[in-house]
């Protein structure tokens, strides 16, 4: 590591990171990928050393360049490679937007990519992982296929059964976890040409995208004339569930209003009625200091509860006696009915009033 310079970094992952390097002798960039190897499983620990095993072997013009590599520390896999400057193949389509390749650029590139895995498999090697971003771009828009952390070396008659990729590049026999050779590469081959073509992926349709094509769309409208079901269920509960919940808020906020604003309204008018009977209330005035008021109110409060109560008690009694028979017998309750009878206070304060009258 001592006789490398490290310039910048170029690239993160999960599992390590790609350096840009210069060697100090040679005044030549390359690109250190250095894939962690603490806190990982024994798989992604195999894989590691399987690729600094295997790309220091590879000896293709079309696939990257390999200089050296070692461990660092028992750490990192430290694989030093050679340097693309035009950047992997995801990113040239991003950037060519929709202005589209050429013809013979990618007739070019897909004998490159043939070439190069043509070497792999002569020599019982699958890529397992061919894609846009790892196929690199040299200075001159030439190939390199690069990567080689999925690889796996089979025997002349041996298929691989791990289901290792990114989907969108896998091929049926691989998702179906069906075992596969070296086709599998050839499948991928196809999706990443389709897309260097296209400048989208093969398989990235989604139902949205689908139900926009101009054939479906007269089925599309018949049904959503007949359907009413919510586009995106998720949302539409949530959204009834704000809006439940907004309405129990506004209820109980006009509940509240009305409750306090009545007995507000209540409070005002019996002040009103205090203030122009005795004068403005005074917030020093206490029972002591006003005695004969006090019993005043006090009196003729007793009065008026021992009216109502009674009033009521011969209301009901008046009711009883005039209510017809009921035609079928009413069912006996196990709690008797509470009925209410004037105190006898009231009634001695009653008869009281009623002989000073």
């Amino acid at each position: 590591m001592e006789q490398y310079e490290v310039l910048e970094q170029i690239g993160k992952g999960s599992f390590g990171s790609a350096l840009l390097v210069r060697h100090k002798a040679e005044k030549k960039r390359y690109v250190l990928k250095k894939i962690r190897l603490a806190r990982q499983t024994n798989r992604c620990r195999r894989s590691a050393h399987q690729e600094m095993e295997l790309i220091a072997k590879v000896r293709n013009p079309y696939i990257v360049e390999y200089k050296e590599a070692w461990v660092e520390k028992g750490c990192y896999v430290c694989i030093v490679i050679g340097y693309c400057e035009g950047g992997d193949m995801s990113d040239a389509i991003k950037k060519a937007k929709s202005n589209h390749f050429s013809e013979e650029r990618l007739c070019m590139w897909l004998v490159q990519l043939l070439m190069a895995l043509d070497y792999l498999h002569v020599n019982h090697i699958l890529h397992r992982d061919v894609k846009c971003s790892n196929i690199f771009l040299t200075k001159d828009q030439n190939i390199r296929l690069g990567d080689f952390g999925l690889a796996k070396v089979l025997t002349s008659d041996d298929l691989a059964c791990s289901v290792v990729g990114t989907p969108s590049y896998m091929c049926p026999e691989l998702l179906a976890d069906i075992p596969y050779g070296s086709k599998s590469d050839i499948w991928s081959l196809g999706c990443c040409i389709y897309e260097m073509a296209a400048l989208r992926p093969a398989f990235k349709a989604f139902a949205a995208e689908l139900l926009k094509h101009p054939h479906l769309q007269p089925y599309v409208f018949n049904l959503q004339l007949k359907s009413t079901l919510p586009r995106n269920l998720f949302s539409a509960k949530k959204h009834d569930t704000k809006k439940a919940a907004l309405s129990n808020a506004e209820d109980n906020c006009k509940l509240n209003y009305r409750k306090s604003h009545s007995f507000k309204l209540e409070r005002a008018v019996k002040l009103d009625q205090e203030t122009d009977t005795h004068g403005p209330p005074s917030s020093t005035r206490t029972g002591k200091d006003c005695p004969e008021l006090l019993s005043e109110q006090m009196e003729a409060l007793s009065i008026q509860v021992t009216k109502n109560v009674v009033d009521e008690v011969i209301h009901e009694k008046h009711s009883k006696a005039t209510r017809p028979p009921a035609p079928t017998p009413r069912r006996s309750s196990s709690t008797p009915r509470r009925r209410l009878e004037p105190s006898k206070t009231f009634h001695a304060r009653t008869t009281h009033k009623e002989v000073h009258v």
